[in-house]
């Protein structure tokens, strides 16, 4: 017995002892300004950022002739699909996060531009109409017009939901094998690497309209396009931080699956109130891509304030687009045939603010 109890006795010694040892290496870390937490551990606490972005809007859709001038053959085309161009455009884009002393996070994020328009005219001595074979059809408001007007509003919804796991450096170190922590000021590198859910929404309608000098009143021709793009996301972000200032950027990929829809509108003739078309819809499923990428610089006016400014590109594909859907086919009922594996392009900076605490 007095064995065993000295035996005990010795193990609770060399266990307090390391008890002891371990606390005073902790103590020497943080005296000498090193960090005692695993190097991938990072800052803890929560994050939000609000930045409005102004995206410039580009199209891959196809170029069909909306307007004709004459009514020949080789009669030019004086509006196409590709003549409407949108302007800049601001929107917002909103993050939320948080990410524990281990290194799990978890985020959500929403980005909004709406109103996005554009619009294209043209003017002719009654001689603008429609293409054939829709404007074949005789005494129908789509011919001998004087002006035409084609239009094109978008709008693009996207919301997303991640966790990540992040990597991170323990700052300034002069002996460091890496370049960047042995530069004077830095404070801190990371790299979140993630994986989640997002949808994109886009909204869209187009039309054109052909109108005669008297009566000055239009024969309209209008569609609507609904694209819904969803699926996993994969992604990583990296962040570096100075005293005053920090980089940050991200590039994220999402294959996703797409329900896309279309409607047309009846097309009713200004000069005798009948109808020229009637109304016609059809839906279809694909796959399709959005492609995310995105650098900001921030100024820290505090701890837990900073500026944020930069410049992005979004990439969205297998798309139903507006245009697209415009059919001047000789049909009695609206086209039922959806097209749609169309892209959009956006691309433009961003302006706002981020926390941290």
């Amino acid at each position: 017995m007095t064995i065993g109890w000295g035996a005990m006795a010795g193990r609770r010694s060399r266990l307090r002892l390391n008890r002891v040892l371990a606390s005073f290496a902790v103590t020497c870390a943080v005296v000498v300004g090193l960090d005692p937490r695993p190097a991938w551990a990072g800052e803890p606490g929560a994050y939000a950022t609000f930045d409005t972005v102004f995206l410039q809007r580009w199209n891959r859709a196809s170029n069909q002739p909306l307007v004709f001038d004459g009514a020949a053959v080789d009669a030019p085309a004086v509006i196409s699909g590709r003549d409407m161009h949108f302007a800049v455009q601001p929107g917002i884009r909103l993050f939320v996060g948080d990410v524990d002393d281990c290194g799990r996070g978890w985020e959500v994020g929403y980005l909004g531009v709406w109103g996005m328009f554009a619009a294209a005219e043209a003017t002719g001595p009654g001689t603008l109409r429609a293409p054939d074979p829709l404007a074949l059809q005789p005494n129908v408001g789509l011919n001998d017009a004087s002006f035409a007007r084609a239009t094109y509003s978008s709008t693009l919804n996207s919301a997303e939901a991640n966790v990540f796991l992040r990597e991170a450096d323990t700052g300034y170190d002069r002996r460091s094998g890496r370049p960047w922590q042995r530069c004077e000021g830095y404070v801190a590198g990371q790299v979140d690497w993630l994986v989640g859910f997002r949808w994109a929404g886009l909204d869209e309608s187009a039309s054109v309209s052909y109108a005669p000098a008297a009566p000055p009143l239009p024969t309209t021709y209008g569609v609507r396009s609904s694209s819904n793009l969803f699926g996993a996301q994969l992604g990583t972000r990296g962040r570096m931080e100075w005293e005053r200032w920090a980089v940050e950027g991200w590039a994220k990929t999402v294959l996703a699956g797409a329900e896309r829809s279309q409607s047309q509108a009846p097309i009713i003739d200004a000069l005798d109130g009948g109808e020229i078309r009637s109304a016609g819809a059809s839906r279809d499923g694909g796959v399709g891509f959005i492609g995310d990428l995105s650098a900001s610089v921030i100024y820290k006016l505090s701890d837990t304030w900073g500026l944020r400014a930069g410049y992005n590109l979004l990439w969205i594909s297998g798309v139903a687009l507006a245009p697209d859907q415009l059919d001047f086919a000789a049909l009695p009922a609206g086209s039922t045939a959806i097209s749609a594996n169309s892209s959009a392009f956006l691309h433009g900076a961003n302006l706002g603010l981020e926390a941290r605490w």
